[in-house]
């Protein structure tokens, strides 16, 4: 059985990827709950993750996730056995939102498309609006914004974990 390692596992996305993936393969998931801050515990995720055969990148904070993936890239660049699988944002390509969390999801998603020389499958989602506890469903709702579900965006993530080639971007979001 394949392991899957997941940032951000108790919420979200992250917690609806773990329900998903859960009967199907091993997995590990790292959040502040318990004991895995990704701004203070990264050296322990990494020791931990480097033994999955796939990475979720989910979590979010500042340059954190940049970090995540660099470390993990350098560990597995050569494998043909491992994914990593970065959660970006569609904001990334709002270019007219200037913020941290943009500038950050940009440059994740920027890094990740430069890389060239790797047998490592890299598979960068970027779902628009996805209702989570942090954007709630009824706010999406009276907003009239296009939206998915936490469930719905995991379903897309584990389909393209599951295919036999490589899903390089993903872009999620409903007409």
């Amino acid at each position: 059985m394949k392991t899957v390692s997941i940032t951000g596992h108790t919420k979200g996305i992250g917690h609806a990827l773990l329900e998903n993936m859960s009967s199907d393969y091993n997995v590990i998931g790292f959040s502040r709950s318990n004991g895995y801050d990704i701004s203070t515990n990264q050296d322990s995720i990494i020791q931990i993750a480097k033994n999955s055969d796939i990475f979720v990148n989910n979590a979010y904070y500042k340059k954190c996730q940049i970090d995540l993936f660099n470390k993990m890239l350098y560990l597995w660049k050569y494998d043909s056995n491992k994914t990593i699988v970065n959660i970006i944002s569609r904001v990334q390509y709002d270019t007219h939102i200037q913020s941290s969390y943009n500038n950050n999801k940009t440059q994740l998603a920027e890094i990740a498309h430069a890389i060239d020389d790797r047998q490592c499958r890299i598979i960068n989602v970027s779902p628009g609006f996805v209702a989570t506890d942090g954007i709630p469903e009824q706010w999406l709702i009276q907003k009239n914004e296009r939206y998915i579900t936490s469930k719905e965006c995991a379903h897309y993530i584990r389909w393209a974990i599951d295919q036999p080639v490589e899903i390089g971007n993903l872009s999620l979001w409903k007409r």
